[in-house]
């Protein structure tokens, strides 16, 4: 079998070479190609007696031209815009993003645009301060009440944030503490509510709360109800006024509230008169015994005049 010569369609060869070189070159050297990029924003050298005092994007989308393989190269490269915070002081501090960029866009690629193209840095002192625990109650239930003095622990925290911030807070108030449900003293953690991100509590987020409650009292009044005679037998008698009484209670929410007239017994005893046609009797109540809770605060009358007929007189029979 005859062997083909080594030079044999060495043009071709070459042709094919060339334009795959040529290629390669265009697609890799072409000085119009765009593209857009997201590139990561690195913030360093804060004074630790300086806060930034608004939000910052983390990133930055740029516009760049150049080389293909250039901004393909930079695109895998992990690169960050650094923003050089050491020589920043108190006040409004503004950075344009483009010429920051160029710090770490490669020679051969042109930045088209940043956005945003600035940025801008409130930049206050870095405090701390002593405010007193403001603690926030919910409602108690319906006929209850706080009773005392709520005790906080700590009574005051201190706070660490911006000083502007801070020169216009007066307390640290607390999350709202549910009092729904509770009879008397109780105790509960409550976290402390920050009014600004940029603001921290040096020891601990948190307090204990003491809060006493208990049922109120209230007052009642019945009028009207009648004063029942006992003890008079078959005694004629008469009274100096009518048998009515007034009576006004005080009480526990509950106990006060169920308290009905039908419970409550007003009268006179006819056993007091004694041998006296003629005597003020002391009104007598009488009313729930279950509960030590109840009060008479007033009653009015609390005597009555009580007149006794004598009874007739028998006469002797004759002889």
């Amino acid at each position: 079998m005859e062997k083909k010569p080594f030079f044999q369609g060495l043009a071709k060869k070459t042709i094919a070479v060339a334009l795959a070189v040529i290629l390669w070159a265009f697609t890799n050297f072409e000085l119009d190609v765009e593209r857009d990029l997201r590139v990561p924003l690195y913030l360093s050298g804060l004074p630790e007696s300086l806060i930034i005092t608004n939000k910052q994007p983390d990133s930055v989308d740029l516009s760049l031209r150049g080389p293909r393989n250039l901004l393909s190269s930079f695109a895998y490269s992990n690169k960050s815009i650094p923003v050089d915070l050491q020589k920043t002081e108190q006040g409004v501090l503004k950075i344009d993003l483009k010429r920051a960029a160029s710090q770490v866009v490669p020679r051969g690629i042109d930045i088209v645009a940043a956005r945003p193209t600035k940025l801008s840095f409130n930049i206050d002192r870095l405090v701390t301060k002593k405010f007193k625990v403001k603690p926030v109650l919910g409602e108690p239930d319906s006929g209850y009440e706080i009773s005392k003095d709520i005790k906080v622990v700590p009574e005051s925290v201190e706070i660490r944030g911006p000083a502007s911030q801070l020169a216009t807070l007066e307390t640290i108030e607390t999350a709202k503490i549910k009092l729904e449900g509770e009879k008397a003293e109780f105790t509960a953690p409550a976290q402390l509510q920050l009014p600004s991100q940029y603001m921290e509590v040096l020891e601990g987020d948190q307090v204990n709360v003491t809060v006493h409650i208990k049922e109120i009292i209230l007052t009642k009044e019945f009028r009207d109800l009648d004063i029942v005679p006992r003890n008079f037998g078959e005694l004629e008698y008469s009274t100096n006024s009518e048998l009515k009484a007034t009576l006004v209670f005080d009480g526990p929410y509950k106990t006060i509230n169920n308290l009905t007239s039908n419970e409550i017994k007003v009268f006179i005893d006819g056993a007091e008169m004694g041998e006296s046609r003629q005597k003020r009797l002391r009104v007598k109540v009488q009313y729930p015994s279950s509960t030590n809770l109840l009060k008479l605060k007033s009653l009015s009358p609390r005597t009555i005049r009580v007149r006794v007929k004598a009874p007739p007189v028998e006469e002797s029979p004759k002889t």
